[in-house]
């Protein structure tokens, strides 16, 4: 087996996979608590990724692969490596499912990101704005009078709001909404054949909303960090 862990802003995952690309198993955890994780790897766990992409400095054990833009990658970047490890894996993941280029991936995060890989298999970036909570986060941290309120997935079409919070809920969450819609639109003028993947914490709350023709995928970050592996399996 092959274990994935992704460390992110808000929560850690544990990933483990069959050698032929299989998840067997998911686990979550809201901190980073290694000997939590540990305890979840089976002792018969041969190879251990490592993606962090979170602020957290504390070290891993030495058998623990830490990925990041240096790693072998499938493809080519046409940006800084500052790149999150997170991004490149989506596009990778993407790929793998989707077979054919381009894809863009949206991950509804703690931040919203747009990530492209073209029809050349060159990795162009995209845009990175605030997330749905940091969006209702900032709008209480930068005025002395709007409340902090935790994100409203379920919103009513009708644009009619009644109060301060129904107000600052539609405008978080369809502010998002327009603003996926409107780069995808963007992105698909670049190539029709553009492919368009949803994933991420957040993903499934605006899946239903957005346009057809968009696939939401759990995972796929993971699944590119097994796609990574195997890339350098057989270079």
């Amino acid at each position: 087996m092959i274990a994935i862990v992704e460390r992110g802003n808000s929560r850690t995952k544990l990933c483990l996979f069959s050698l032929t690309g299989i998840i067997i198993d998911v686990k979550y955890w809201s901190q980073f608590i290694l000997s939590s994780i540990l305890e979840e790897i089976p002792n018969s766990v041969k190879h251990i990724r490592y993606c962090n992409t979170s602020k957290g400095l504390e070290s891993v054990p030495a058998n623990w692969m830490e990925i990041n833009a240096d790693s072998k990658w499938p493809f080519e970047l046409n940006y800084s490596l500052e790149v999150g490890v997170d991004r490149l894996a989506l596009v990778l993941g993407a790929k793998l499912i989707s077979e054919t280029l381009p894809v863009l991936v949206v991950s509804c995060r703690t931040c919203l990101t747009f990530s492209y890989l073209d029809s050349k298999n060159i990795f162009q970036g995209g845009a990175i704005s605030p997330g749905l909570s940091m969006r209702l986060k900032a709008m209480n941290s930068f005025t002395g009078s709007l409340p902090l309120l935790t994100p409203k997935y379920e919103q009513d079409i009708s644009q009619k709001t009644f109060d301060t919070k129904s107000s600052m809920q539609k405008g978080a969450y369809e502010g998002m909404i327009y603003e996926i819609e409107q780069r995808i639109r963007s992105f698909q003028r670049l190539d029709k054949k553009l492919k368009c993947f949803l994933t991420g914490g957040d993903g499934p709350a605006f899946a239903e909303s957005l346009e057809s023709g968009i696939f939401a995928i759990s995972n796929l970050e993971a699944i590119g960090l097994y796609a990574q592996w195997k890339h350098e399996q057989n270079q």
